[in-house]
């Protein structure tokens, strides 16, 4: 359990830290291209959830901060209940946690989510390494169930 633990701490705090150096290094209307043509960091302010959602609502932050820390909790809980053997889901879970905690720092302590890479192959929202972490540990789950999970219908 330590090494999840210390897991989902070193991808909150790789995450924080990096937001931090591109809120004091990026000019809101700044680019640097890291891969060009391919990945840019610029420094978005996020004030809603994937895709804009409840972007720029004043309720918006609040809910949404509220429903990421419910969520942790029911990861939290689900994780000391349950004491998943497999390393599949708890790396999935472990990977959404600290990502949706990397997000809710953000909501609480800036009212906004940093927001810095932009793919410039295709059009697509800006993100950030937490929203990576979310969205791989959702996939994971997803594989986890549909090739791992020997449960019963």
């Amino acid at each position: 359990m330590i090494l999840w633990s210390l897991l989902a701490i070193v991808i909150i705090v790789f995450d924080q830290l990096v937001k931090l150096w591109v809120v004091n290094n990026i000019g809101m209307t700044d680019s640097i291209k890291v891969i060009p043509g391919i990945i840019d960091f610029v420094y978005v302010k996020n004030t809603g959830a994937a895709f804009s959602f409840l972007a720029n609502k004043t309720y918006g932050i609040i809910f949404l901060s509220i429903v990421s820390l419910l969520f942790c909790a029911a990861v939290v809980w689900y994780i000391i209940k349950k004491r998943p053997a497999s390393k599949l889901l708890m790396l999935s879970l472990v990977m959404m946690l600290a990502g949706a905690f990397g997000n809710v720092i953000d909501r609480i302590f800036r009212g906004f989510v940093v927001d810095f890479i932009e793919t410039k192959f295709i059009t697509f929202p800006v993100f950030n390494i937490a929203d990576i972490s979310i969205t791989v540990g959702a996939a994971l789950v997803i594989i986890y169930i549909l090739f791992f999970d020997k449960k019963e219908d």
